[in-house]
């Protein structure tokens, strides 16, 4: 709405949005870790379904107990269990304090009632900075536990378990839009968006084939194609094209979304034919003349791969070097300062992604130091305003590109006669849960269980 407004928001507009989100991010990856997906690795689990392994973990010693303080892989395990692990209990409490962090700038929690058209309509002040500075600094204690005891369990699973490595396992075709703009840079100007794009704090990437063809924000958008062939809609072939050039005057695809319409068709359901109202969005690789399925790695892995690869971030605490991201965790309240170092691995499978959330609750985590101190040099000298008027046009062909916490979220609109012509949204799910496309080619959740 930003770009199609031509709307840009005060400085700490754009940072009480990123403040807001990487709460999100710490909250959304702690508590799908370690109440979600580490279930598959608690105690309670590995008993029932590898009791040799629960064994071999009692007698394992933690490589980090003098950090998080477990000292064998089974006391992890045990930490882990669901309502009665002590790590598990903890993380139900970090939901608590990172929801609270969100309020402070989004309102509400998960969709914000203050982030709007040309900014943030929360009133901020020093004593908002400070109630999320407090919460954030006890959230790094946590992260610095979380982090060395997730790579102590699931290295264990990795030499434990041959073959475990390729569960989950895909090729690397990646897909992230980058987030956490820079108000330095940022115009929402879609004619600026490749420089600004890269200026994010995440860096925008696609990934085929384990490597990073693209970083450009223009050209993933003219990428994108919207593919059917499973899905319960007609095509739109015959209907009217909305968009035959973006603003730098590119050509568009009668199936990028700016021209996708609507139309669906109820049916019984067919796993020959068609099953699922989930579309299949893929990129085009013009090299191949190829339509590639690309995955969010959960969101963290994919975000990390790109920003690592790409080799552009640099704000002091997070450095992307081209193989991996370094990170330098502050001294916390209980805990010293901290270094860690995610590398890019050489697979892309269940393992990897559960690691990169652990390692992306960090990553997320000083995003928001970041952006909570540029926010308080704002309030402390005074300029407040967090929000800008904005006019809605006659006509107007926008695009919005983010990320949610699980990856991918792009917005597509249209605009004539001052009303919404077309709008496509396209959160990680379609991406991910996509079905068979029109070339027979399976989405990632089908890919990854074939």
């Amino acid at each position: 709405q930003n770009m199609a407004y031509g709307v840009k928001p005060p400085a700490l507009g754009d940072l009480a949005f990123n403040l807001a989100e990487s709460a999100d991010y710490i909250f959304d990856h702690a508590i799908f870790n370690d109440c979600m997906a580490s279930v598959d690795f608690c105690e309670q689990m590995v008993k029932e379904t590898n009791p040799v392994a629960a064994v071999q973990a009692e007698t394992t010693s933690a490589p980090g107990r003098d950090i998080h303080g477990y000292k064998t892989i089974a006391d992890i395990m045990r930490a882990l269990n669901p309502f009665t692990g002590e790590f598990y209990l903890e993380t139900l409490h970090v939901a608590r304090y990172t929801r609270e962090m969100y309020c402070l700038f989004g309102g509400r929690h998960t969709h914000p009632s203050t982030i709007m058209p040309g900014g943030c309509s929360a009133d901020i002040t020093h004593q908002t900075c400070t109630d999320y500075y407090v919460r954030l600094m006890r959230y790094f204690d946590y992260v610095k536990r979380s982090v060395p005891m997730h790579d102590n369990l699931y290295d264990f699973f990795l030499q434990e378990l041959p073959g475990y490595d390729m569960v989950g396992y895909r090729p690397t075709n990646l897909v992230n839009w980058g987030c956490f703009d820079d108000p330095d840079y940022v115009d929402y100007d879609y004619r600026n968006m490749t420089e600004w794009g890269r200026r994010r704090y995440i860096t925008p990437g696609v990934a085929i084939d384990g490597e990073l063809i693209s970083t450009d924000l223009v050209e993933i958008n003219l990428m994108i194609r919207i593919l059917l062939g499973s899905s319960y809609f007609d095509g739109w072939e015959n209907e009217p094209t909305f968009v035959d050039k973006d603003p730098l005057g590119n050509p568009v695809d009668k199936n990028h979304p700016w021209n996708k319409v609507t139309l669906p068709r109820p049916q019984k359901r067919d796993f020959t034919d068609k099953y699922t109202w989930v579309v299949s969005p893929r990129i085009y690789d013009q090299r191949t003349d190829t339509h590639v399925c690309c995955d969010t790695g959960g969101g963290p892995f994919a975000r990390q791969w790109c920003t690592a690869k790409a080799g552009i971030v640099d704000f002091g605490y997070v450095k992307a070097t081209g193989h991996s991201l370094q990170m330098v965790l502050p001294r916390s309240p209980n805990m010293p300062e901290m270094e860690l170092e995610w590398k890019v691995p050489e697979k892309s499978n269940a393992i990897e992604r559960d690691r990169a959330r652990t390692y992306h609750q960090a990553y997320a985590a000083l995003i928001a130091l970041h952006n909570l101190e540029r926010a308080m040099k704002e309030v402390q000298a005074g300029r407040t305003k967090s929000w800008n008027k904005f006019k809605v046009p006659e006509s107007a062909v926008s695009c919005g590109f983010h990320e949610a916490a699980r990856g991918v979220l792009s917005h597509h609109m249209v605009i004539r006669e001052g009303k919404i012509a077309n709008y496509q949204p396209y959160p990680p799910t379609p991406w991910n849960a996509s079905p068979r496309d029109s070339f027979g080619t399976p989405g990632p959740y089908e890919d990854a269980v074939q």
